[in-house]
């Protein structure tokens, strides 16, 4: 859902709101940016339960937080920063406790189930050569692709320069490539 900004004009191409954080409240908040949060975070955590439960938490934390928010700075980057917290949070308290999560249910059968099986397993493919990634890497990768958001502003997100996040867009790119010619 894309929050509604006070003028035409106030809408960044992206279709990311340029108002004022305080003008529309917390509850516009998270109707504006509910979205690309979860996303976010699912491209993260390939996981639809996690995703579920670290959005969540992304918006509470930023709920005890928001008076903090400083006026003038973007709403959204601040709330991905949360997120990208909250789910390096969520890997360093299973990295010390080991478990196997059960796999999601498979997806409705399609009209044609040969065409079913080939776009399952593309999609297996493509998922598993993401899931290869670096943390950093896989984070890039999403906040470009999915997010549209210039490397200036995901190096900021994310503790790099530009350069890095460029660098580390190359690599993702470079991995999924050499992927998807291997299978």
């Amino acid at each position: 859902m894309v929050g509604r900004p006070d003028t035409p004009d106030q809408e960044r191409p992206n279709g990311v709101p340029t108002v004022p954080a305080a003008s529309i409240g917390f509850a516009g908040v998270v109707e504006a940016h509910w979205s690309a949060v979860f996303r976010f975070l699912l491209a993260m955590t390939g996981n639809h339960h996690d995703t579920e439960e670290l959005t969540q938490e992304t918006f509470l934390r930023a709920l005890r937080r928001f008076d903090s928010f400083q006026a003038g700075t973007q709403m959204r980057p601040w709330l991905l920063r949360i997120a990208a917290n909250a789910c390096t949070d969520l890997w360093r308290q299973r990295k010390r406790v080991k478990w196997t999560p059960l796999a999601d249910e498979p997806p409705a059968p399609a009209v044609n189930p040969g065409h079913r099986l080939e776009t399952i397993e593309e999609a297996q493919v493509l998922q598993a050569a993401v899931d290869e990634l670096s943390e950093t890497t896989r984070a890039v990768f999403h906040l470009r692709v999915q997010e549209s958001m210039p490397f200036r502003q995901i190096g900021e997100l994310l503790g790099l320069n530009e350069d890095a996040a460029r660098w580390h867009m190359h690599q993702a790119r470079s991995k999924l490539l050499a992927r998807a010619k291997r299978d």
